[in-house]
């Protein structure tokens, strides 16, 4: 067990600090910063709600705004689902994705679709908080699972909750009306 609690810390460090190497920007930002890029199609600005880890598991609220490269814009409803190494409470907080398209790997054209985020995702993900928080995941998943989301976390409200987490998480995107 103190093995486990040691590697979880370890790579919950590493995502911290390269969240306060690159800091979350705005899907704006995200946007004009990869606007040439082949795979990057858009960034995920979501609410996340608050919850307590019960050491296995816990879940959380998204209410989300996907932005395309181009502007385009579509509200989602979603959950997030962690299961691994989960102990403590967190606050409500903020977190931008980056979502970027598999299919843009072999050459196809990049999707504009703001709907395309739509269906379910999963991956590993690493958060700790300790009044401000620190973390990151990396998701796979939604339309013919070809988008990757992938996030950076640092909240520095000094009120984030004392949580840390380590180890699989899953989402579902549905559209909102």
């Amino acid at each position: 067990m103190t093995k486990l609690v040691s590697a979880a810390a370890v790579a919950t460090l590493a995502l911290a600090l390269g969240a306060c190497q690159t800091g979350q920007d705005d899907p704006a930002a995200l946007n004009k910063q990869y606007a040439n890029s082949k795979v990057y199609i858009g960034a995920l600005s979501c609410n996340v709600s608050g919850s307590t880890g019960y050491v296995f598991a816990s879940t959380k609220d998204l209410s989300c705004v996907y932005v395309t490269k181009d502007g385009a814009e579509q509200a989602y409803d979603g959950k997030i689902r962690k299961f691994g190494l989960d102990i403590g409470y967190t606050k409500a907080g903020h977190l931008v994705w980056h979502v970027y398209q598999l299919a843009g790997l072999v050459g196809d054209k990049t999707t504009i679709n703001p709907k395309i985020l739509a269906g379910n995702y999963g991956g590993e993900q690493a958060s700790i908080s300790a009044d401000a928080s620190a973390g990151g995941n990396w998701l796979y998943g939604g339309s013919n699972n070809q988008i990757v989301l992938q996030a950076t976390q640092m909240q520095d409200d000094r009120d984030a909750g004392y949580n840390l987490a380590y180890g699989i998480a899953e989402i579902g995107l549905t559209l909102k009306n």
